[in-house]
């Protein structure tokens, strides 16, 4: 059985200042996992750090609406870009075409 001490979420202030609000949220994967919806909820207002093995590995970070998900994907993936090069050469179908198939 896992120690409670392993898979306690824990909220530090980094700053220099005494404050009561937690400005970082330090999680095991365990936790993130289990409550994705509420870290991702939670981010949008401050960091959400991943821990794996009680090693920071990843921090959740929110997207804005005017973020552009297809430039972010072709800036930190080059599988995608390769994919996304691949099928703008293929030829296309019209809807016709592609209903006729179905």
């Amino acid at each position: 059985m896992r120690s409670p001490c392993l898979t306690r979420t824990w909220s530090w202030n980094l700053s220099r200042e005494r404050s009561s609000q937690p400005i970082m949220k330090v999680v095991p994967l365990s936790e993130a996992k289990a409550n994705l919806s509420r870290y991702g909820r939670l981010c949008h207002n401050e960091p959400v750090i991943v821990t794996v093995n009680g090693t920071p590995a990843f921090q959740l970070a929110p997207l804005d609406a005017d973020d552009d998900l297809i430039d972010s994907l072709l800036e930190h993936n080059p599988n995608f870009r390769k994919t996304l090069e691949k099928r703008l050469t293929e030829r296309s179908l019209s809807l016709k075409d592609a209903r006729k198939r179905l």
